[in-house]
């Protein structure tokens, strides 16, 4: 079975998905932040792009209280393992393995049947009833692995700083 690749920090403003089709200015303008970058943005990296200083000033538990809501509507994805957001473009986010980069911080998400059965089946013996899941993976992107200076990295063996014996 082909998995679908999707990606969540590219997606596409969809506010007419949310629950009762309406949302708030507030809202509006998280998706719209979201949408703007190709990485993932922490709660604090939100409220800075949100804040305007003609308004009235946002408090950090507000904007978690947004991302709360869009997570909830299924519009964001939270990075567990960075504490971050990220918008996504599917129909069911539970299914979604997160591919992170290391060098850039990009994070791409594949959308997977296949793993989300073989992990629900290997809990269902063990008579577990899985609520969440999070399925995150580390490494290097296509676009950075194609890097120079990052192949002339790997292939540079580590010098090490510290000599090999104590002068005398």
């Amino acid at each position: 079975m082909k998995e679908h690749v999707t990606h969540p920090s590219r997606g596409v403003h969809q506010v007419s998905n949310t629950r009762n089709g309406r949302t708030t200015s507030l809202l509006s303008d998280v998706l719209d932040a979201l949408t703007k970058t190709d990485l993932p943005l922490s709660a604090y990296d939100i409220l800075r792009c949100v804040s305007h200083p003609d308004r009235r000033r946002v408090a950090p538990p507000t904007i978690y209280r947004a991302l709360e809501k869009l997570i909830a509507d299924g519009l964001v994805g939270r990075l567990e393992s960075r504490n971050a957001f990220v918008l996504i473009r599917t129909g069911d986010p539970s299914r979604l393995v997160y591919c992170i980069c290391d060098r850039c911080g990009a994070a791409q998400a594949v959308e997977t049947t296949s793993s989300c059965q073989q992990i629900d089946s290997a809990a269902e013996t063990l008579e577990f009833q899985v609520r969440h899941r999070v399925m995150e993976v580390q490494g290097v992107c296509a676009q950075c692995s194609t890097c120079p200076s990052f192949s002339s990295a790997l292939q540079r063996p580590q010098q090490n700083d510290l000599p090999t014996r104590a002068p005398k």
